[in-house]
């Protein structure tokens, strides 16, 4: 009995200090200090892909972003999709970033997401004319 409750402390530690490790990332990402971000990110196995690829997004590693987003993306994902938009963008691949805003744009319930989402689509069809 001892031993279990042992390690269901171990567990609770080990995921409070994840979340912990998660928290100070997000802060380091909204403060600009993504090396510091991808550095956390990287060591925590995986649990945070998405917080990641935003980390490489920031910096303008659209390889290494759009890398991790696709190993995480699922069509009805809005997260995932806006992401994969923006680096689709950022590479001048436009037909695949409507694709990506679609998907956005289908999934969302957030209206001003849905307008962000269709504005993007109408530039986009603009430039490839």
């Amino acid at each position: 009995m001892k031993y279990r409750i042992l390690f269901f402390l171990f567990l609770i530690s080990s995921a409070l200090a994840k979340t912990f490790q998660v928290e100070k990332a997000v802060e380091l990402i909204n403060s600009g200090k993504y090396e510091e971000a991808i550095k956390i990110l990287e060591g925590n196995n995986g649990q945070s892909s998405i917080l990641l690829s935003i980390a490489y997004l920031e910096k303008k590693d659209f390889v290494n972003a759009k890398k991790i987003a696709l190993q995480v993306w699922v069509q009805n994902d809005i997260l995932s999709n806006y992401i994969l938009a923006l680096i689709s963008e950022e590479e001048k691949d436009y037909e695949q970033a409507i694709i990506y805003w679609t998907n956005v744009l289908k999934n969302t319930q957030d209206n001003s997401l849905k307008q962000l989402a269709k504005k993007h689509i109408d530039v986009i069809r603009k430039i490839i004319r």
